[in-house]
């Protein structure tokens, strides 16, 4: 695959796989915000203009434009809840094959949509919204009825997919539950043809050393742009 369109996986994921769901404020292509809080922009000099339908916090990945609508307000790095520097991850389908672990994954339905907001709400509470299970499949593990860890896709682009949301219960942490559901996804993805990428914080060294311990490799620092967009 083109692994350059990563560079900007929010335009090729609204310009491709979320067509139906883009929006379009000028040059900008941006989700509804029950399904994620992303803009994107082809290029930095791309033409923005606002759209009443934007408010609150909004991110782009990557690609952000220089000029900016007046409503548009830069966050400052001291309040965003991580530093914008992002480390861009990528597992391609020349890597050998993970092998399944020994917990139950299933895929969770609109059934279990209650118990993954409880559980992202504590664990991943700005980027997982009442709709972003819609973009594509969220696999988790369960105890007592309750998803006590998850993992699925959000982002697409031609030849790979998004891996995000990989969260646990703080009760249940060490025990091998987001190897497992990870694997789970890659081996779905593999099956599909297609390549495995996610994000994470280039300060969370714990969850790099994770993802590489399951083939994946650094590939680029993306910097996530934070915009509040008044009311």
């Amino acid at each position: 695959m083109d692994t350059g369109a990563l560079d900007n996986p929010i335009w090729q994921s609204l310009r491709g796989a979320h067509a139906a769901l883009a929006r379009r404020a000028g040059d900008a292509l941006w989700y509804g915000a029950a399904h994620a809080p992303f803009l994107a922009v082809q290029s930095a000099a791309a033409r923005v203009q606002d759209d009443p339908g934007l408010a609150g916090r909004r991110y782009f990945l990557g690609v952000a434009p220089q000029v900016m609508p007046p409503r548009w307000r830069p966050v400052p790095r001291e309040r965003y809840h991580a530093p914008p520097e992002t480390l861009q991850l990528f597992r391609g389908l020349d890597e050998p094959a993970l092998s399944d672990r020994e917990y139950a994954v299933r895929v969770l339905g609109p059934e279990h949509r209650e118990s993954m907001l409880a559980l992202t709400g504590l664990v991943y509470p700005e980027f997982f919204r009442a709709r972003t299970a819609e973009l594509g499949t969220y696999l988790g593990i369960l105890r007592e009825g309750r998803v006590v860890a998850v993992a699925g896709e959000r982002l697409a682009v031609t030849g790979a997919r998004e891996i995000s949301a990989v969260c646990t219960h703080p009760n249940f942490t060490g025990q091998g539950m987001a190897s497992a559901l990870l694997s789970a996804l890659v081996k779905r993805h593999r099956e599909a043809g297609l390549a495995s990428f996610l994000h994470v914080s280039a300060d969370n060294p714990q969850a790099r050393r994770l993802y590489e311990r399951l083939g994946f490799t650094a590939r680029a620092i993306l910097k996530l742009t934070a915009v509040e967009i008044g009311g």
